[in-house]
């Protein structure tokens, strides 16, 4: 409707009888644009928002990007505010029209782009660490990274990360079963085959730290078993 308007608004401007109020037309002319402007922006950190919003809910991540997590923080109450008060009153021109409504949708856009960056760079240095980790997608390593203390979030991607790999053979370390580390044993194919690993690796630490110690156990069993 917001376009029929302004296809309507072009129409009188190329009127020849528009001098009669051609003020008013191009006061409307521009009150439209800004409304399609604000609402264009707010489509865009919304969809920003809603994606980063799920992956600083993880305490893991928020632990270890906390200036990001404090950059996201401010963002999500400016526009917990701002989603507020247009909900409080429906109106397109009011609410578009708020006090510096486009200023602060640019600067809480310019935060969150930043923060994307600074995600996509986090993720960039985990996959230079494990570079199968380059076989998955932006957020499957997310999914990871936000149970990094839950070995078995990374038994669902493995088949990504090493061909024909689909389960790892985790057990607790020590008698007591509640709590505690973990450690592989074995691997296991697509097709069942197990393959029970030299040694053991402990599952502790960074995941991109002991995956690569699962890759170069996998090497050397496969060498000596071979």
């Amino acid at each position: 409707m917001l376009e029929d308007n302004q296809v309507s608004l072009a129409t009188m401007k190329a009127s020849r009888y528009v001098k009669a109020f051609e003020v008013e037309v191009d006061q409307w002319e521009r009150t439209l644009s800004r409304i399609l402007e604000v609402i264009e922006l707010i489509l865009t950190v919304q969809r920003q928002w809603m994606y980063l919003e799920n992956i600083f809910l993880g305490e893991d991540i928020r632990k270890q990007l906390p200036r990001e997590s404090a950059e996201f923080d401010d963002v999500n109450h400016n526009w917990k505010t701002i989603m507020d008060s247009l909900s409080k009153d429906p109106n397109a021109l009011r609410g578009t029209h708020q006090a510096n409504m486009l200023e602060r949708l640019n600067d809480m856009n310019n935060k969150l782009e930043d923060i994307q960056k600074s995600l996509d760079m986090y993720l960039e240095t985990k996959r230079q660490i494990f570079p199968r980790f380059y076989f998955l997608s932006n957020d499957d390593l997310l999914e990871i990274l936000g149970q990094s203390r839950n070995p078995t979030a990374v038994q669902p991607h493995l088949k990504k990360c090493f061909d024909n790999i689909v389960q790892l053979q985790m057990e607790k370390i020590g008698i007591d079963s509640k709590g505690g580390k973990m450690e592989a044993v074995a691997m296991f194919s697509a097709d069942g085959e197990k393959v029970e690993f030299n040694t053991q690796v402990t599952l502790e630490g960074p995941v991109e730290a002991w995956l690569c110690d699962i890759e170069d156990t996998m090497r050397v069993t496969l060498r000596q078993q071979l």
